[in-house]
Formats: C-alpha cells, sequence, structure tokens
C-alpha cells in the first residue's frame, strides 16, 4: 500500500480520483456507510460548486457521475444589503459562461466520486480509525476491528475533528464566529430562475440557493446568533415559515419547509502547517471558512487536485510521490491562497454586521457603485468562477 487517506468524503473522494493512472496503491478508510446516491426530495446539505470545481469534476470522471436531477446550475447571483439599498447582481452572460455555479447535494457528491473511483483504489466503508502513529519511514493506522495497515504517505481528509492532524502534532485553532446556521430544504411560490440569492442581515446572511426539480425548490442557508437561532427553531413551523418569508424580503414569496430544519455550528480553523513527513491534510482537516461565500468544497477540492498534481510530478521525476519536495510544494501553493480566502470572509463578515451608520453608507454606497462598473463586475464574476489560475493537471481523463 502506497497511500492511506483517511476520510471519505468529498476532498477524499476527489484525492482518490484524481491518482487513477499514477501507479500507487491507494486505500480510503472511510467511517461513513458505502456512499449511495440520493433520492426523492433534495437533501438540505448542499455545496456551490464553481467551474473550476466542475471542470476538474469532469477531468476525474465524477460530472459525469452526477444525474441531472441532483445538480442545479445558477446563471445569476443577486446578493443586497437588508439594512440599506445597495444590491450586486451577476449574470453568467458577462463572463461568457454557462453558469456562474452549480448546487450540487453533498452526499450526492461523494457518491458520484464513489462511482468514479478508478481500479487502484480501494474504498473501505464503516472503517473506523483507532490509532495513528508514525512507525519507521511509514504511518500506521489501528482500526477499530484490530487490523492494522501501513503506508508511507497518510491523507487526512477526516474533517474539522481531524485524528489525522492531531496524530501528527498540527495545531489548528478553533474560531467560534459567533454564528450557527439553520438549514434545510425549501420550496418557495415563485420560480428561483436559476438564481442564487444572498440577504445580509445584521444578524448574519440568509442564502436561497436554487435546487432541481420543477424550479420552486431552494436550499436555505441562515446564519444567525445562537440566541436568535434558538427562538426561531422555538417557533411553530408557520410562524417560523412566516419570519423566514418576511426576512428574504420575499423575494421568492412565501417560504415553505421540505423536511426538517437543523441548526448547525459555525466555526473557522486553520492549521499552521499541512504537510509532516509522509503526511499531508486536505479539505477541512486543514481549514474551515465560513459559508457565506460558500468557498468551502472549492478550496477542499483545489487541495486535492494540487495535491494529486504534485505527486504525479515527483513520480514523473523518478522521486516517490510522497518525496518531502512535491508534499512542501503543495503547501506552498495552497496554504497562503486558503490563508488569504479565510481573511477575506472574515472582512466581509464584520463589514456587513457593523451597525455604525458611517459603514453603512459605505457598504450600501460601494455595492451600488460595484453593480454600476461592468469591468469590476466581470472580476469578481471570474474570481467566483474560479478563474483565478491554470487548474492543476490531473492524470485521468
Amino acid at each position: 500500500m502506497d497511500v492511506l487517506i483517511v476520510g471519505g468524503g468529498m476532498a477524499g473522494g476527489m484525492l482518490a480520483a484524481a491518482l487513477g493512472d499514477s501507479g500507487l496503491r491507494v486505500t480510503v478508510l472511510d467511517a461513513a456507510p458505502e456512499p449511495v446516491m440520493p433520492e426523492g426530495p433534495p437533501h438540505p446539505r448542499v455545496s456551490a460548486l464553481t467551474e473550476a470545481s466542475q471542470r476538474m469534476l469532469t477531468q476525474v470522471g465524477a460530472w459525469a457521475q452526477l444525474p441531472a436531477a441532483r445538480v442545479q446550475a445558477y446563471q445569476r447571483m443577486q446578493v443586497w444589503d437588508g439594512d440599506g439599498t445597495g444590491e450586486v447582481t451577476f449574470d453568467a452572460g458577462s463572463v461568457q459562461a454557462e453558469a456562474l455555479g452549480w448546487i450540487v447535494e453533498n452526499d450526492a457528491l461523494v457518491a458520484a466520486l464513489y462511482r468514479a473511483r478508478p481500479a487502484n483504489v480501494q474504498w473501505l466503508s464503516r472503517t473506523r480509525t483507532q490509532a495513528i502513529r508514525r512507525q519507521g519511514e511509514h504511518w500506521q493506522v489501528t482500526l477499530e476491528d484490530g487490523r492494522v495497515l501501513s503506508a508511507p504517505l497518510l491523507i487526512g481528509a477526516d474533517g474539522a475533528r481531524s485524528r489525522v492532524r492531531d496524530a501528527a502534532g498540527i495545531p489548528a485553532p478553533v474560531q467560534d464566529t459567533g454564528h450557527v446556521a439553520i438549514v434545510g430544504s425549501l420550496r418557495s411560490a415563485m420560480p428561483h430562475d436559476g438564481c442564487a440569492r444572498q440577504r445580509f442581515l445584521t444578524s448574519g446572511p440568509l442564502a436561497l440557493l436554487p435546487l432541481s426539480g420543477d424550479g420552486q425548490d431552494c436550499s436555505l442557508v441562515w446564519s444567525l446568533w445562537p440566541r436568535e437561532a434558538e427562538r426561531l427553531m422555538a417557533l411553530a413551523p408557520e410562524a417560523f415559515e412566516a419570519a423566514l418569508t418576511q426576512a428574504s424580503d420575499a423575494c421568492l414569496g412565501a417560504l415553505s419547509f421540505q423536511g426538517a430544519r437543523q441548526v448547525i455550528p459555525i466555526r473557522t480553523l486553520h492549521a499552521s502547517d499541512y504537510v509532516r513527513p509522509g503526511l499531508a491534510l486536505i479539505g477541512d482537516a486543514a481549514h474551515v471558512v465560513h459559508p457565506l461565500a460558500g468557498q468551502g468544497i472549492n478550496l477542499g477540492l483545489l487541495d486535492a487536485a494540487v495535491l494529486a498534481e504534485e505527486m504525479q510530478r515527483s513520480l514523473s521525476r523518478g522521486l516517490p510521490a510522497w518525496h518531502a519536495a512535491a508534499l512542501n510544494r503543495y503547501q506552498r501553493r495552497r496554504w497562503g491562497h486558503n490563508a488569504l480566502m479565510l481573511r477575506a470572509l472574515s472582512g466581509i463578515k464584520a463589514l456587513f454586521e457593523a451597525n455604525a451608520l458611517e459603514l453603512r453608507w459605505a457598504r450600501n454606497t460601494g455595492m451600488r457603485w460595484v453593480n454600476r462598473l461592468v469591468p469590476v463586475k466581470q472580476l469578481l464574476a471570474r474570481e467566483a468562477l474560479g478563474r483565478q489560475g491554470d487548474l492543476p493537471r490531473l492524470a485521468r481523463k
């Protein structure tokens, strides 16, 4: 065995798929059951994928595994200040794009990556780790059933509470954002028209993300102070839906829930390092960002793709895929980019929470100014698409 990936989520699945044709023997250790494609009503946990992520998923064969019924493209984006007149709208046509992004259920994307796994990847579901330690030139993982696996390269793709990160002794202080998020699937009285909407309120941003179906299904991500979330969750369903419709500015008419509403904490973290000898962190094991711009999964997928590219480059030079130079190049390419995103999202959150009159005037004036300047809007739209530079070259077709 050459590579052990602990974690079979989106980042871990992407890395496994991207290592096809590498000649490496890869094993994924996934604590969850075998991934299956969801059916029925949309699941509440979704991700907004950029054009860059869609292209990478296409390269590794996962995009073709996603049923059209679980994917919704959005061609427009509307962002406005709930405490003023500032508004910015983006359109895919202005940047010659098919779409600004795609809303995909998390479970569907994991199942697609599982289906796309190459022959050199062994995926072990319902497999929990008990202990992780460095043993000579290998990392050794003891499973709960007593089996012991070892490999010269260990990948931590096991989420924000990463046991791999802890075993490597890599600090990653957790920052409480002061927010929780209410999430769920909604029905709207008016069609969403393929537009992703986000209204910034003093208590936090409220996002309505379009889902596939008949055009009236949406995913809710409503960031709130914990006490306000507790108050809202205590309301009867009809009263909660009325409050939600009002908070959304009734931009889609009356909103009603499909299934349960859930509350999840919002915390951020950033590991001080992404690598140790024979070890690398990707996805939420390396960084967790505020969900207000929907960038978390895109950063994780890009981590996986860059790491796969550096491993392939090392192999092409006659060096091991886990050579220190390859891992260090991965860290140099990803750590600074992710740190910048963390700071930017924290700054946006702070700006829209500010109640000072001069700051409210400045942000509303700034949004109106941006909305009138087409070149600036095009630049921001290209950034949202993930067109910051060349994408990693992945081996699989």
